[in-house]
């Protein structure tokens, strides 16, 4: 699916998502008390097999947890937050602090992601609504625990229903002067798909002034 959107299209993607993130960013900093940067610098289109495959292959085949919230629209589908899990326990030290124990963090992981995933989740959304012209509802968010395919698949269809396409974004984090790495990602079935790219096109063109 690498040529789902053209060159000028991805780069519109690219640049929507970065603005909703320093959006989420921003959120993220007032909750920390300190700087939050956050950027997305890779977007790839894949079938869920690639996008599974990719996450897995990134976790050394270990598993990821996630945040995860439905939203409709213009085009409806999933959203996920995504952490190797060994990344997310980095990132949860970071936001409460490295003098925790370990058994007191575990206890605080899922709790504290959620409040992550839920602000970044939340602004990606509303971003994308507001700069591609759309209402948008999305679901409480859930917490998910696995490997990829458990990660990408909703429970509702299949795993790796071939009618699907994932947006997998690659988020860069740097919290408190440190790095720590994870994924964004829409799954959506190919008709919301193409409602998506129908609305990057509308963006590009206003963009342009046509």
């Amino acid at each position: 699916m690498t040529d789902f959107l053209n060159d000028v299209q991805r780069d519109a993607v690219t640049e929507i998502i970065n603005i909703a993130i320093g959006q989420a960013a921003s959120a993220l900093s007032q909750l920390v008390e300190d700087e939050v940067r956050l950027s997305v610098p890779l977007v790839h289109f894949l079938t869920p097999d690639q996008a599974a495959a990719r996450l897995d292959e990134e976790t050394g085949g270990g598993e990821s947890v996630a945040v995860r919230q439905s939203f409709q629209g213009r085009f409806n589908g999933d959203i996920l937050l995504i952490f190797p899990e060994r990344r997310s326990l980095h990132l949860v030290r970071q936001m409460l602090g490295d003098d925790l124990p370990v058994d007191q963090l575990t206890e605080l992981e899922q709790e504290a992601l959620m409040e992550v995933g839920n602000i970044i989740l939340n602004a990606c959304l509303g971003s994308l609504a507001n700069q591609l012209g759309m209402g948008v509802e999305s679901s409480l968010p859930s917490y998910i625990r696995g490997r990829g395919g458990r990660i990408l698949d909703n429970g509702e269809r299949r795993p790796h229903d071939v009618s699907e396409m994932v947006m997998f974004l690659h988020v860069d984090f740097a919290v408190k002067t440190k790095d720590v790495h994870g994924y964004l990602a829409f799954v959506m079935d190919i008709t919301s798909a193409h409602h998506f790219v129908d609305a990057v096109h509308a963006y590009v063109l206003a963009q342009l002034g046509e």
